[in-house]
């Protein structure tokens, strides 16, 4: 399992499960090695294994996590990354530790015993930008894929780490609020997307702004924009060409919200 540097210093692993993302930012060189700040580490115990043993390898060594939201396939760790503060927003630490036997019981009966009390072990974060000696963090925080999702922005790298937002593989997967309250969420993340170099998200590739165009940040976010508005008028997605069932079966909830939303609850309005 290898990760590609798609920024300086920012390194992305990407599971076989849901291809789901793992994060690796480095900060300042120390006498212990340099220094990470390690992002929804995911997901197979393996292949947490292998990204511990390439971080050992290169001499990077975890000084903080970061969990974008508090779902079972985020919240993770392993006794090899270190006891070191694990943060969340304040809404999801709260979730998180309110859930800690459903998020383990998501990961199934087979997860080990011995990583079973690691999982959801984030702490709220004050403020909005991650305390390391590194290159500066801001959280963007929303609440359109689930309570207290707090993306991250690199500023210096221009690097948006987007949890599950703004994937090639995903469609849109609305909380409790329903596409309306996507919306808003992701209009809060837009601005950030637009300026990104290089867009992360939880579930899939990376995009890249290019000057042909094609799969960019902004192309991801006109993607969900349009989805979100064509939503009640049954418009086709090709995220769903070939998609599993529980993704079609989510699409149905989509277009069902957005139905009974009405026309006040369109993308355009």
């Amino acid at each position: 399992m290898e990760p590609c540097e798609i920024a300086p210093g920012v390194w992305v692993f990407t599971s076989r499960v849901m291809r789901t993302t793992t994060t690796v930012v480095a900060g300042a060189s120390t006498a212990a090695g340099r220094g990470v700040v390690l992002v929804d580490p995911a997901w197979e115990p393996d292949e947490l294994e292998a990204i511990a043993g390439w971080l050992e390898a290169k001499s990077l060594v975890v000084v903080a996590g970061w969990a974008t939201h508090a779902h079972h396939d985020h919240v993770l760790w392993h006794p090899r990354f270190g006891e070191v503060t694990r943060y969340a927003t304040a809404a999801a630490a709260r979730d998180a530790g309110g859930e800690r036997d459903s998020l383990v019981a998501g990961l199934g009966p087979d997860w080990p015993a011995g990583l079973a009390p690691l999982v959801g072990g984030v702490v709220p974060l004050e403020g909005d930008t991650l305390p390391w000696a590194g290159p500066a963090i801001r959280v963007v925080a929303h609440d359109a894929h689930a309570h207290g999702h707090g993306a991250l922005w690199l500023e210096e790298a221009a690097v948006l780490v987007a949890g599950d937002m703004l994937s090639d593989v995903e469609i849109p997967l609305p909380d409790d609020e329903g596409p309306v309250g996507y919306l808003r969420g992701l209009r809060v993340l837009e601005p950030f997307a637009r300026r990104a170099r290089v867009l992360v998200p939880g579930h899939g590739n990376v995009a890249r702004a290019t000057a042909d165009g094609g799969d960019t940040p902004s192309a991801r976010v006109d993607r969900d924009l349009a989805y979100l508005d064509g939503l009640a008028r049954g418009a086709d997605d090709p995220r769903l060409h070939g998609a599993p069932h529980w993704l079609l079966d989510q699409h149905e909830r989509n277009a069902a919200s957005a139905r009974a939303a009405g026309p006040t609850g369109r993308a355009s309005s």
